[in-house]
């Protein structure tokens, strides 16, 4: 993907009141979201430009900020941010939050493909890597298989729904999967 144009770029520095755009800003905005010291170089490239999409993208829900969905390598593999958010993605997510008026904590987001080769059970072809996956809780809701499952069989029917799981159940073959979700489910979009 080539990344954003200069004019884009500015604009997205400027509606994040990130200053102007210029190197030392860049370094300052590497520094807030990076992992990894060797990334906060000041110089724009794809990392930054997935972090800049992804800070963008996340401004414009009221219920997530973008550091939720940071890969789990804990900068051993990536910046923290290998890709960004997608829109409709985060936007079912905020839908998930206005339904049930609760906090939902993500617990697996964004990944990158090294972190994501590295999990037992991982696809390597899951929606984490492109930013179309979240797996989180919602307490008093997904504590229980029972709960976990109404609440699939829930976002099932909502717009842009591609496909969930837990531990106990999955949207497809209603059969039992992925114990080791805990109280997590799966949703990606499409």
């Amino acid at each position: 993907m080539a990344l954003l144009s200069i004019g884009k770029r500015k604009k997205y520095f400027s509606e994040l009141k990130l200053g102007e755009y210029n190197n030392l800003n860049i370094r300052k905005f590497q520094a807030k979201y990076f992992t990894r010291s060797k990334d906060i170089d000041g110089i724009y490239g794809k990392d930054t430009d997935a972090l800049l999409r992804h800070v963008h993208i996340c401004s414009t829900s009221k219920h997530f900020a973008p550091f939720e969905f940071k890969c789990d390598c804990g900068g051993k593999y990536c910046t923290g941010y290998p890709t960004y958010i997608n829109e409709r993605t985060l936007k079912f997510m905020d839908q998930i939050r206005i339904h049930y008026n609760k906090p939902v904590y993500v617990t697996s987001g964004l990944r990158c493909r090294k972190f994501n080769s590295k999990l037992n059970g991982a696809s390597s072809t899951s929606k984490h890597v492109s930013g179309r996956a979240v797996d989180y809780y919602i307490s008093g809701v997904t504590n229980t298989l029972t709960g976990r499952i109404n609440h699939i069989k829930l976002i099932k029917k909502m717009k842009n729904h591609d496909y969930s799981y837990c531990n106990g159940f999955d949207s497809l073959n209603n059969k039992p999967i992925a114990p080791n979700m805990g109280n997590a489910v799966h949703t990606q979009t499409l």
